[in-house]
């Protein structure tokens, strides 16, 4: 039976580049030295740079990585798999219209602060805040 080959996450990727971890080979020298001059020779691949002492490769590539990652399992260097941690789309969020005032009534207020515009603007627009952001009922200006 075949060994099987070690696995290397992807824990970075850009458009160009790609750093794979292999956590089981940290350490292990004459791996990462093969695996380098391996995925060296994959067209597409312009710079391999290897960390054994933290089990990073760090991959310049032109070629797509899926066709690279393919190469390496082929030449049984390693097993490429997606290391990232990405959570799945969920549903759009809605912003509340009135939160949205009622912080930038807040924002509005700092700055006539900052102004030196103490009353009535500053007041004023932290009450409007107040009342919007919910810390403020209804019956509370009239005195009820």
């Amino acid at each position: 039976m075949a060994e099987a080959l070690p696995i290397a996450k992807i824990v970075h990727e850009t458009p160009g580049r790609t750093r794979l971890r292999v956590g089981d080979k940290r350490g292990d020298g004459a791996f990462f030295a093969s695996v380098a001059t391996g995925l060296s020779g994959i067209p597409g691949v312009y710079e391999v740079d290897v960390r054994p002492l933290t089990g990073s490769i760090l991959i310049r590539h032109g070629a797509p990585l899926a066709r690279i990652g393919s190469a390496a399992r082929e030449a049984r260097l390693l097993a490429v798999e997606n290391g990232l941690s990405v959570p799945p789309p969920t549903s759009a969020q809605t912003i509340d219209p009135k939160m949205a005032i009622a912080l930038g009534f807040c924002a509005f207020a700092v700055w006539q602060l900052t102004q030196g515009r103490v009353l009535p603007p500053a007041i004023t627009l932290a009450w409007y805040a107040a009342r919007l952001g919910g810390l403020l009922s209804v019956g509370d200006d009239d005195g009820e």
